[in-house]
């Protein structure tokens, strides 16, 4: 064992030794990196994407019931007019600019975002129509926030 040790710490030896798993780590570091990196950056994205999510329940949660609401200054308003209030603070940004990405790299977590979305996308783009309007925003909010909770859970 001793004559290893010293053979071993022979600068010519060492030096090599040293070289040699130096390479080994940075061969190591080019092949995994790239994985590690698209790992955590996925996962931030859907951590934005689901704080996105939780922003717009707490909106789309409103939309829900077709019954007239009592602002906190005690006036009521029709859920027709509440509706049409709060569809402009529905916020899709995050989902339109990373959807692509994370249908490429994570395509179940796509596919989970994706339908919860398309409801969304439904409620801003109900018909015209008053009555056709508040039906639709609010079946559709419904079924969002259903499966919103479920999937934050």
């Amino acid at each position: 064992m001793c004559t290893f040790i010293e053979e071993t710490l022979k600068p010519e030896i060492f030096w090599t030794a040293l070289a040699s798993i130096g390479t080994l780590l940075a061969v190591m570091v080019a092949l995994f990196m790239p994985r590690i990196t698209q790992y955590s950056r996925n996962n931030r994205i859907e951590r934005l994407i689901r704080a996105e999510l939780k922003g717009n329940l707490a909106i789309i949660k409103n939309m829900a019931s077709r019954e007239a609401r009592s602002l906190p200054n005690g006036i009521e308003i029709s859920a027709f007019k509440n509706n049409v209030a709060l569809v402009t603070r529905i916020d899709l940004r995050l989902w339109h600019q990373y959807r692509y990405g994370l249908a490429a790299d994570r395509p179940g977590s796509y596919e989970k975002f994706h339908s919860l979305y398309r409801l969304a996308e439904e409620i801003i783009d109900a018909p015209e129509e008053p009555a056709m309007r508040l039906m639709v925003q609010t079946d559709e909010a419904s079924n969002f926030v259903t499966l919103c909770e479920e999937l934050i859970k």
